[in-house]
Formats: structure tokens, sequence, C-alpha cells
């Protein structure tokens, strides 16, 4: 009889560690789904094509205009419109809608011509690290002033077929994106800049 109860326990025991692992293994492979779910929904929002996005005409409501603001960039001697609407307009970048606002945690992105359109990003190469890159917020009446960390460093030659993925949360960074070499869409060039100040204008 004793002998039954402990083999009985025994099963017992061993049915309790197999459920309990069972357990452990399903949440971790609903954990596994679930960042594979985030990551797909991620990517679902990344620009098809980096340097030809699909621009929507969408309009920032608050203003009733096309125009977030200004974008300076003192080196280059540079002072151009951010559009949300187009990025074929003269004087003008436009401004990735996946992409955070300007002086938001996460990653903002700006795409700008080099060769066309007044080519506003021709001499992007030019920038050093330490430049500052300046965004007139018009909408909200604020500046933001960003340094750049890294120039030339990030050429993105699949960006076709590996999209760029702007971050939503995180250090406030700003991508000014453009083609290259340029006059050709091979691939994206991108410069890295950080958030260092913010005032009201």
């Amino acid at each position: 009889m004793n002998n039954t109860k402990l083999i009985s326990s025994i099963i017992i025991f061993i049915c309790l560690i197999l459920s309990f692992n069972i357990i452990i293994a399903a949440y971790s492979e609903y954990q596994n789904l679930r960042d594979t779910q985030a990551r797909l929904e991620h990517y679902k929002s990344a620009p098809r094509d980096l340097l030809e996005p699909e621009v929507s005409n969408v309009n920032v409501e608050s203003e009733g205009t096309t125009n977030l603001g200004k974008l300076i960039i003192p080196r280059l001697d540079l002072e151009v419109w951010i559009r949300t609407d187009t990025v074929n307009a003269y004087d003008s970048v436009y401004h990735y809608p996946e992409s955070v606002m300007p002086g938001m945690d996460g990653h903002c992105g700006l795409l700008g011509h080099r060769t066309s359109f007044s080519g506003p990003f021709r001499n992007i190469g030019n920038l050093r690290v330490g430049d500052e890159i300046i965004i007139q917020d018009m909408v909200v009446s604020r500046e933001y002033v960003y340094q750049v960390v890294s120039n030339g460093a990030d050429i993105r030659w699949d960006y076709k077929t590996n999209p760029i993925q702007f971050a939503q949360d995180g250090e406030a960074r700003l991508m000014l994106i453009t083609c290259y070499p340029p006059g050709r869409k091979d691939a994206a060039w991108i410069t890295h800049c950080r958030l260092v100040s913010t005032s009201n204008i």
C-alpha cells in the first residue's frame, strides 16, 4: 500500500513538473510570436522605397498646410521648407510620415534630392561631426537644434530589400536621407544627428 502511494506521488510530481515545463515553453513561444508580429508591423510601416516614397495628401491638420517648418544647415548655407506632401518640390525636403515629428523621441526622417528640384542635399557630404542642423517647427513654434554624429558612414546599398525602420522611441535623433551616388539611386546616404537643444520661437 505504501509503495502504491509513493509511486502515485512520484507520478503526480512528474506530471506537475511536465505541466509546468509545458506552460513555460508555451509562454516563451507566445512571447516570440508577439515579438515577430511587432517586427512585421514595424516592417509594414517602413517606406517601401526609401528614395521614392509613396506620398500622401495628408495635411498638417492644426495648420491646414503641407509645410511643417524649415530645415536650416548653416555649414551648407541651406534653408529649405519641410513638406509633408512631396519630395519633388523646389527648396524643400520631405518628412517621412513613418518617422516621428521633429523634436520627439525616436527617429525623425527627412528626404532631400541631390541633383534635382534645387538639390537641397547636393553638398551633404561636406557636413562634419558636430555641425548644427536646425529645425524650426512652425506648427508648434519650437526650434530644435541637432548635432551631426555621423556622415557618410551609413550608406544603405540594400535599402530596397531591407527597408529602413524609424524608431518610435528612445533618443531623439534626425536622419537626413538622400541618394547615393549623386544623381543615381543605387544606395541611400544617411546622415545621423542627435537632438541637443529645444527652444521656443
